[in-house]
């Protein structure tokens, strides 16, 4: 992949290149324009996700070989910059004069209907095969879909471990895509729509669908903690549902959106999915391209309360925010300070911090993860556990306001959740 500047101005102009992993052979055959058009798209909004951190830009002009929706994918995709970045870009196209393969390359169509799953590798990912496995196995085929950045070997080398563990044993395939690098010019934004317009290049291949997507509620209405906290929208409901209007667009077909897991917290899924050994080799991390989970960001905060509440073991932290008073605590008290909120004080919480929320109605799934939250401390202090000084005072505040007969149920219905696995 590469973009070259057209002018002393702001135009780019985004040419599809693809990685030289054999994988991506069959995405140069003349047969599979429509999937190359949309990884042109994917690749191109990814990149310049990446550019407006470097330098402004106002036109970027995307390489593509079907003419269809032209207008409606420039108004689309605008206004996801717009949202997403809160940056004014113009989209445009250009007709490639690249040669593809002509010849017909031998590609097996599965003979049942195909369901489509994002993998990714992680805790809320495999829950997601497990739970497509109950839904729709046997009668349909079941396709995971990775997308591989090409500077994250490690977990790359971890889902090639859960296809084999899991997915090879339950007759899933695995189909890789290499995605561009993340790089380090910080967290990309528009990473779910590059996933899934991904995964929508196999949909058009397998004649699919149906796509899953199996991301927990309170990732997917991630609140802020600040007026000015940037906070992951990888499957925000605008960046998902927006994809999914591009993927209609260009496939020319109604795409069913399977979101199983957006009313269940993360306690919820974990318990829901039963895990046992394979929960300790999935990842959440950020750090994880090191191979380690770090223990003190976001991700690794509420996927580490979640495994106490849900009694699920857990991967191995480098660091504990939640017994180490030299850990970086931030994430974990802005998450309990905030969990107080929704259960003691939501009429007057500020709604740069329950926009989302309210926007969805998610009240009910916020009030119970907040309960998961509290749940998971409470157990930790119950079996002697030492907690540091901040996060014990703010459930000792909590807990005498609900009682903590309240946080045991919750604790109880947690791990009676209905087993989907």
């Amino acid at each position: 992949m590469s973009i070259s500047r057209t002018d002393k101005d702001s135009q780019y102009r985004y040419y599809l290149k693809f990685h030289r992993n054999p994988a991506m052979k069959i995405f140069g055959y003349d047969s599979f324009r429509r999937s190359i058009d949309i990884l042109s798209l994917a690749f191109g909004i990814f990149d310049l996700d990446k550019q407006l951190k470097k330098t402004r830009v106002d036109i970027i002009q995307i390489e593509r070989y079907v003419k269809n929706h032209r207008s409606e994918l420039k108004d689309i995709l605008s206004d996801l910059v717009s949202y997403v970045l809160l940056e004014k870009v113009e989209i445009e196209f250009f007709k490639s004069n690249r040669i593809l393969i002509k010849n017909k390359f031998a590609f097996k169509m599965p003979t049942k209907p195909t369901i489509t799953i994002l993998f990714s590798g992680g805790i809320d990912s495999l829950a997601g095969i497990y739970w497509t496995i109950k839904q729709y196995s046997p009668e349909n085929n079941i396709e995971g879909v990775f997308c591989a950045h090409s500077d994250q070997a490690w977990t790359i080398h971890i889902v090639n471990n859960l296809y084999n563990q899991v997915l090879l044993k339950n007759n899933i395939n695995m189909r890789t895509i290499y995605v561009p690098a993340i790089t380090q010019s910080g967290y990309a934004q528009l990473r779910g729509f590059l996933y899934m317009l991904s995964a929508g290049a196999w949909m058009e291949l397998l004649n699919s669908n149906t796509l899953v997507i199996s991301e927990c509620g309170p990732t997917m209405y991630q609140p802020r903690f600040g007026p000015f906290d940037l906070v992951t929208m990888t499957m925000h409901p605008f960046v998902v549902n927006t994809a999914n209007q591009v993927l209609k667009l260009l496939l020319e077909k109604e795409i069913k959106l399977i979101t199983p897991f957006e009313d269940m917290t993360k306690a919820e899924v974990m318990a829901a999915s039963s895990f046992k050994e394979e929960a300790k080799t999935t990842h959440s991390c950020i750090s994880q391209r090191f191979g380690t989970h770090d223990g003190t960001c976001y991700g690794c905060v509420i996927r580490r309360l979640g495994a106490i509440a849900a009694g699920v073991e857990d991967v191995e932290y480098i660091n504990n925010p939640i017994s180490d008073e030299k850990a970086q605590k931030e994430n974990l008290l802005s998450l309990l300070l905030f969990s107080q909120d929704i259960l003691l004080n939501y009429e007057n919480i500020p709604l740069y911090e329950i926009e989302n929320i309210e926007s969805y109605n998610k009240k009910d799934l916020f009030r119970r993860f907040a309960l998961d939250n509290f749940a998971a401390i409470h157990l930790l202090i119950k079996k002697g556990t030492y907690v540091v000084k901040e996060a014990k005072s703010i459930y000792q505040d909590c807990a005498s306001e609900i009682s903590s007969k309240v946080l045991d149920r919750r604790i109880e219905d947690i791990r009676n959740i209905k087993k989907f696995r």
